[in-house]
């Protein structure tokens, strides 16, 4: 049981640095992706800028995290299931 719940620990941090990645790639590239026109959003301005300082350290540990937890994840359960 212990195994199931630090795979699963380690799949939502690596999902959650691929978010990262995404939306401060994106804010990178096109400022106003995700700003409305007739809106201000304090808290979307702050995430954005958060997300575009750690875009790249972001995903360099979120996407190798998620792919490798991932895996391990289906091993266990293709050797729970045999």
């Amino acid at each position: 049981m212990k195994g199931k719940k630090s795979g699963a620990v380690a799949i939502f941090v690596g999902a959650l640095l691929i978010v990262i990645f995404a939306v401060g790639l994106t804010c990178e590239k096109n400022p106003g992706a995700f700003m409305s026109r007739y809106r201000y959003n304090r808290s979307l301005e702050l995430f954005c800028a958060f997300c575009v300082n750690w875009w790249l350290p972001a995903g360099i540990i979120g996407i190798p995290t998620f792919l490798v937890s991932l895996i391990l994840s289906l091993v266990r359960e293709g050797k729970e299931k045999t």
